[in-house]
């Protein structure tokens, strides 16, 4: 087993538990977030890109997980097919993270917003994504 599987393991731990902590409760019950799904980080050393999740508008949450202890950015973008990708904001740190009112992302024939997150954090693990 190499030290990135460990990490790996060693990480959902933690990760599952600062998740149920902050997502195990009633109130998160009653908040009006939908579980979307998860996206994965491909491993690489330059600036690395989460799978897509696809939105509906309003506003969206990431808990980005991660191996790393340092600090790093986190870029979400809405990806277009047709343009360049829409930068939407930058956070620090991984955790969950709410960027709202991103409606006027929504386009395309599937009237979705399709988000990713850019990093050069090359522990960057996966995304679980609310909308």
């Amino acid at each position: 087993m190499n030290l990135r599987n460990l990490a790996v393991k060693a990480t959902v731990v933690v990760a599952t538990g600062a998740t149920f902590a902050l997502f195990g409760s009633p109130a998160q019950a009653s908040s009006g977030w939908d579980y979307i799904g998860d996206t994965k980080f491909p491993i690489g050393t330059d600036y690395i890109r989460s799978g897509q999740a696809l939105s509906t508008g309003g506003d969206i949450q990431a808990c980005i997980v991660t191996g790393s202890t340092r600090k790093h950015a986190y870029d979400l973008w809405e990806y277009d097919p047709n343009n360049s990708d829409e930068f939407v904001g930058s956070v620090s740190g991984s955790g969950c993270w709410i960027w709202r009112n991103i409606g006027k992302y929504v386009d395309g024939d599937n009237k979705r917003a399709e988000f990713y997150i850019g990093t050069y954090d090359n522990e960057a693990l996966w995304v679980h994504w609310y909308d």
